[in-house]
C-alpha cells in the first residue's frame, strides 16, 4: 500500500508529536527534589499546617478551573494550550527554587492549578488525535511508562549524586525548561468540528443522556482511587500489621518503583484480551486483593496485594485514558474530557474522606473498604457495558 507525499507528511508529523510528548513527560518526571519536598517546603519556613493550607486551596483552584481551561484548550488550540502550560510549569518550578513564605509557595500552587487543569484532557486528546484508535492502548501505556522513568531516574539521582535540597529544586528547573523549548516543535493538529455539541452548555446535556458514560466515569474514579490511595498511603501500615520489619520497606518501596513500567505492555495485552474483559480483569483482582488484605495479616499476602493494586494501577490509568478519549464525540474534546475529570474528582472527594474515617479506625477496615469500592465500580462497569451493547456501541 502506497502512501501519498500529504499522507506521509501526516504520519511523519504525528509520529514527531508521539516521540515529543514522550519526552516531555519522561522530563517533566524528572523532579529531584520529589523524595524530599517537605523537608524543603519546612527549611523554606512553611509549616506542617500550611502545607496543608496550601494543598487545599490547590485542589480547590483545580477543580473550579478544570472546566474553563478546557474550553480555552478548544477555543485556541492544543499546541497553544500545551505551549502555555508548560511554560507556566518551568516558571512555577522557578517560584518553587526562590519561595521563602507562605505567599509564594501559594503562588506557585497557582502556577500550577492552571497548569494541571489545563493539560488535563488536553496532552490526552493531542496524543489520541496523534494515533491510530488500535494503537490509543499502546501508545498510552508508553506516555504513562515515561513519567515513571523520568520519576525514578531523579529518586536515584538524588540519592546517589545530589543529596542537597537546594540544589535538587534548583535542578528541576532545567528538566522543565528543556520540557517547555521541546513543545513548540510540536507539530499542531486542527480542532475538531464535526459533532453535535457546539456549546459548553449542550456538553452536559448530551452527557446526561449517555448515563453509560457516567457510570464508567464512576467506575474509573472508584477504581483508580482505591489502587492509588491503598498503595501509596496505607500500604506501610498493612505491612507493618502483617509484621514485615521496617529495615525491608525501603527495599519494597524500591520494587514497587518498577511495577508501573508495567503500562508499557499494555500493548501487547490488548492484542490477546478483549478491552472490556482486561478491564473486568484488573478490577476483580482489585477486590480480591482488598479483601484478602481485610482478612489475613499475612506477611506475603500483604506484600503480594499492594504490588497487584499497583499494578492495576499501572495498567488501569492508560486504558482508561485511551476509552474516555474514544467515548467524546464533540468537537469541543479537551472540554468535555475536563467534565469527564471533574465528575471523577468529585468520586475522589468522597473516597478519600471514606478512607480517611476507616484509617482512623483499623487497617482492616480500609481494606475492606478498597473491597467494597472495588464491587461497586465492577458493578458500574458491568451496568455500564449492557447500556453499550442495548446501544450497539462498542468502545
Amino acid at each position: 500500500m502506497f502512501l501519498s507525499y500529504e499522507e506521509r507528511t501526516i504520519l511523519f508529523m504525528n509520529k514527531r508529536n508521539i516521540y515529543l510528548l514522550f519526552t516531555i513527560e519522561w522530563l517533566q518526571g524528572m523532579v529531584f527534589y520529589g523524595s524530599i519536598a517537605t523537608l524543603y517546603r519546612q527549611s523554606h519556613g512553611l509549616s506542617l499546617v500550611e502545607m496543608g493550607l496550601i494543598e487545599s486551596f490547590f485542589s480547590i483552584f483545580v477543580f473550579i478551573l478544570e472546566i474553563p481551561m478546557g474550553y480555552i484548550g478548544d477555543r485556541f488550540g492544543y499546541k497553544k494550550t500545551l505551549i502555555s502550560c508548560y511554560g507556566l510549569y518551568f516558571v512555577s518550578k522557578i517560584i518553587f527554587y526562590q519561595a521563602y513564605s507562605f505567599w509564594m509557595f501559594l503562588l506557585e500552587r497557582i502556577l500550577l492549578a492552571l497548569t494541571v487543569s489545563g493539560l488535563s484532557g488536553c496532552d490526552s486528546a493531542f496524543l489520541y488525535l496523534s494515533t491510530g484508535k488500535m494503537e490509543n492502548p499502546r501508545i498510552f501505556g508508553y506516555y504513562h511508562a515515561c513519567g515513571v522513568a523520568g520519576m525514578m531516574i531523579a529518586s536515584l539521582t538524588f540519592s546517589l549524586w545530589i543529596q542537597d535540597v537546594e540544589k535538587a529544586a534548583f535542578l528541576t528547573i532545567f528538566p522543565y525548561l528543556i520540557a517547555f523549548g521541546l513543545s513548540f516543535f510540536l507539530n499542531d493538529i486542527p480542532v475538531e468540528k464535526q459533532g453535535n455539541s457546539h456549546h459548553l452548555r449542550s456538553l452536559f446535556s448530551d452527557l446526561w443522556k449517555q448515563k453509560r458514560i457516567i457510570l464508567f466515569l464512576i467506575s474509573t474514579a472508584f477504581i483508580l482511587e482505591t489502587t492509588h490511595t491503598i498503595s501509596v498511603f496505607y500500604n506501610q501500615i498493612q505491612w507493618k500489621a502483617s509484621h514485615i520489619p521496617m529495615i525491608y520497606f525501603g527495599w519494597l518501596a524500591i520494587l514497587m518503583n518498577f511495577i508501573p513500567f508495567c503500562s508499557a505492555i499494555l500493548g501487547k495485552l490488548a492484542q490477546y484480551i478483549q478491552e472490556k474483559q482486561l478491564m473486568m480483569g484488573l478490577i476483580s483482582l482489585c477486590f480480591l486483593s482488598c479483601l484478602v488484605m481485610g482478612f489475613y495479616h499475612i506477611a506475603w499476602l500483604s506484600i503480594a496485594g499492594v504490588f497487584i493494586l499497583t499494578f492495576v494501577e499501572a495498567l488501569y490509568t492508560p486504558l482508561s485514558q485511551s476509552i474516555m478519549n474514544h467515548m467524546v464525540e464533540s468537537h469541543l474534546r479537551v472540554t468535555m474530557l475536563s467534565i469527564y475529570s471533574m465528575i471523577m474528582n468529585m468520586v475522589g472527594v468522597f473516597t478519600n474522606m471514606s478512607f480517611g474515617v476507616a484509617g482512623n479506625q483499623k487497617i482492616e477496615w480500609v481494606m475492606l473498604l478498597g473491597a467494597l469500592f472495588s464491587l461497586v465500580s465492577l458493578l458500574c462497569y458491568w451496568k455500564h457495558m449492557k447500556g453499550e451493547k442495548k446501544n450497539g456501541n462498542h468502545i
